[in-house]
């Protein structure tokens, strides 16, 4: 699963997830129709693309749960949106936070909410000109 509005990171991160799985599926997801639109040339039959209203009580589609979670546009609501995102996610499942790396003071505090949501194993890393903020989804964490 990847929360964007762009094209920028979908081919090195669909090629992963494909390497990883490919009989999985890489699901591409947006908080404005409009970008679902603009996104739609990469469906195929291991990608597909879902707009999701931020207010939506939950972000699991169909009962699936999925290893990794890419996230590139959070809401406003961020402490809210990873508390629904943690239940898409399959115990043990990554999630990585694509952040610019001029926004140290915003991964800080999406680290606290992180922890603050029950994900363990949170880290930051640089590569180029991102700043990454990965965790990890603990199944029995603080009842979980």
């Amino acid at each position: 699963m990847h929360f964007c509005a762009d094209k920028k990171h979908i081919t090195p991160i669909k090629d992963f997830c494909k390497e990883e799985s490919s009989f999985c599926e890489y699901l591409i997801v947006t908080f404005t129709e409009e970008d679902a639109k603009k996104l739609t040339s990469h469906k195929n039959s291991y990608c597909k693309v879902n707009y999701l209203s931020p207010k939506r009580p939950r972000f699991n589609m169909n009962a699936k749960l999925y290893d990794y979670l890419f996230v590139e546009t959070i809401p406003e609501e961020r402490t809210l949106f990873f508390k629904k995102i943690y239940y898409a996610l399959k115990n043990a499942a990554l999630l990585f936070i694509l952040l610019d790396k001029e926004q140290k003071s915003l991964s800080m505090e999406i680290e606290s909410e992180l922890i603050d949501c029950n994900y363990v194993a949170v880290n930051k890393i640089e590569i180029d000109s991102l700043l990454i903020v990965s965790a990890k989804k603990m199944h029995g964490w603080s009842g979980a």
